[in-house]
Formats: C-alpha cells, sequence, structure tokens
C-alpha cells in the first residue's frame, strides 16, 4: 500500500506511513470534482439561455411577424430549449434529497410551462 503522500510502500493494514507519519487511512474527498461539475452545469445553462435570448431577440427585431410561417416553429423550438434547460439548475444542488425535489418542482413546472404556451405552434 503506496502513501499518498510521498508514495512509499507500506506494510498492507498500517495506520501511518513509515516515511512522512500521513495517516494511512485518510481518504481524499470528492468536493473539487463536484464543484467543477456543478460549474459546468452553470455555465452550459447560462450559455444555452444567452444564446436563445439572442437568437429570440434576433428574430423579433428581424422578422415583421415572427409568430406566423416557418420561423415560428424555430422560435418555438428556443422556447422549448430555453425552458427544459431550466432543470440543470437543481442539479447544482448538493444536497440529494433536495436535488430531488428540485428535480421534480423543475420538471412539473417545464411541462406545464410548455402545456400552457404551445398553442401559437399548433395553430
Amino acid at each position: 500500500m503506496n502513501c499518498l503522500r510521498c508514495n512509499t510502500e507500506n506494510e498492507e493494514g498500517a495506520k501511518f506511513c513509515k516515511n512522512c507519519g500521513m495517516d494511512m487511512t485518510y481518504t481524499p474527498s470528492n468536493e473539487n470534482s463536484n464543484s467543477t461539475s456543478s460549474d459546468k452545469l452553470l455555465i452550459t445553462y447560462l450559455c444555452i439561455y444567452f444564446f436563445v435570448f439572442i437568437s429570440t431577440f434576433a428574430i423579433d427585431k428581424l422578422v415583421d411577424n415572427p409568430y406566423e410561417g416557418p420561423i415560428k416553429y424555430i422560435r418555438g423550438s428556443l422556447w422549448i430549449l430555453r425552458n427544459l434547460s431550466m432543470i440543470l439548475i437543481p442539479l447544482l444542488i448538493k444536497n440529494n434529497p433536495l436535488k430531488i425535489i428540485g428535480l421534480i418542482l423543475t420538471i412539473i413546472y417545464a411541462i406545464y410551462y410548455i402545456y400552457n404556451n404551445v398553442e401559437f405552434m399548433i395553430s
């Protein structure tokens, strides 16, 4: 069994390193990797939201009536993408029970919002 600090070979079951004295029962935490993945999810959400915002703004300024013709499907798809990307927000929560509750509430909200506002795509 090698020491994590100095990489010295120690006997199996040793409690401390014979070279540097480090606790051999120590296991590094994954706190930094969770923080990194949370940062990536947040950046992904912000990029999606910003992309949809800029695209919708451009469509509204460049097209006379964005609610008619084929452009309404592009605008509607962007709108659905923005609402579904909200699922990334609860994934940032570190507490698992709260994360599950957040995911359920976000999914219910997204389904409700899409259900109530998808009429313009059908007509």
